[in-house]
């Protein structure tokens, strides 16, 4: 079984704050010449625990129960090495802060409360054995080897920290893609599209430049998924996707409005190209073929609705157009007639990239 991020940085936490401990443990026994039976306790919980947790918990698949004991443990190994040094204040001290700190910020407050409890075990199982001595002298060479284990730890800590903040705005990246960009066609997102719909609107409104709105929409879809499935339905949707690729020009906001429909923003053009663009999109979908279906018909229905003074709203200038949709559904392509305007500039064009989105304050 393969282990989760969250699990892997477990496993990296421990490993950390084992080392460090180890480290100011080490100072503490380095001063009074501890004998090599008490270095051996030192190194063997350092070198085996971290690997027998991480069997352990690739065993158990990361349980709650898993991570409890291994919290327990955890601590009895820290309660072994204070019992270990004599319980010596500034590395008894550090070694718990540590303890804490890391079981709190990798899991939570219960399982720094359990590592807590199995301190508590250790020491007095091990202080029995070494007749709860205590060491009170603090020499040069132990704050130095304490406060490098704080380092070492901080530094480490740092590192992994960095890693997961790098991470995080990674996924954050990758979702506001997902929520821009529909992942079968590759257009636009419906709540994205709407967000660029209501910048045109304004912007449209406020410089009295023509904007139009299509509408586009497979023609018995529900027929064609029951009759030939769902496989079939969605080859249709990208088959159309792709007409409209082709069809409309690459800066033409295009997005998959709904299940089987599809909508397309133009600016800068007039009555002529818009009808134009509509007109290959309907013709280039009645000639696309299916290769596993040849024998299946594509054919779209257009609502085309121009920005009009009389609109409020975006939903208005969408009403328009799928109203257009319902007129056009099973008929011949038509159009009413719409007033002709001038076509947008590229300076204009560049404005509009450059206005606030709608949920930016005034003055934006």
């Amino acid at each position: 079984m393969k282990l989760d991020s969250t699990q892997q940085r477990s496993d990296w936490g421990r490993i950390v704050f084992l080392a460090s401990c180890a480290l100011a443990a080490a100072s503490a026994l380095w001063q009074r010449n501890a004998p090599w039976p008490v270095w051996l306790a030192i190194v063997l919980p350092l070198v085996a625990w971290p690997l027998l947790a991480r069997w352990r918990t690739r065993r158990t698949g990361g349980s709650d129960i898993n991570d409890v004991v291994l919290s327990f443990v955890d601590g009895m190994v820290i309660g072994v090495w204070v019992a270990l040094v004599h319980f010596h204040l500034l590395t008894s001290a550090l070694m718990l802060m540590l303890l804490i700190h890391c079981t709190y910020a990798m899991q939570s407050l219960r399982h720094a409360m359990l590592a807590v409890v199995g301190t508590f075990a250790g020491l007095a199982v091990t202080g029995l054995l070494t007749s709860f001595s205590v060491q009170h002298h603090t020499s040069t060479f132990t704050i130095v080897g304490s406060l490098l284990a704080v380092a070492v730890y901080l530094a480490m800590q740092g590192i992994a920290t960095g890693h997961l903040l790098r991470s995080l705005a990674h996924k954050e990246q990758m979702l506001m893609v997902m929520r821009r960009v529909d992942a079968m066609t590759g257009f636009f997102g419906r709540m994205y599209w709407q967000d660029l719909a209501t910048r045109l609107f304004a912007y449209a409104k406020q410089k009295d430049i023509p904007a139009f709105l299509i509408v586009v929409d497979v023609d018995n879809f529900r027929e064609l998924n029951s009759r030939h499935g769902e496989t079939a339905g969605d080859e249709v949707i990208i088959a159309v996707a792709n007409t409209l690729r082709t069809c409309v020009r690459p800066g033409d906001a295009t997005c998959r409005f709904g299940g089987d429909s599809f909508a397309v923003l133009l600016s800068g053009v007039n009555l002529d190209i818009a009808n134009q663009i509509a007109d290959r999109i309907h013709s280039q979908a009645l000639n696309r073929r299916l290769r596993d279906w040849p024998d299946v018909q594509i054919s779209v229905s257009i609502g085309i609705a121009s920005l009009a003074k009389y609109h409020q709203s975006v939903d208005d200038w969408i009403h328009q157009a799928e109203a257009a949709l319902e007129q056009a559904r099973g008929a011949p392509r038509s159009y009413g007639s719409y007033a002709e305007l001038e076509p947008i500039s590229a300076a204009h064009l560049a404005e509009l990239a450059s206005m606030p989105g709608p949920g930016a304050p005034a003055g934006a």
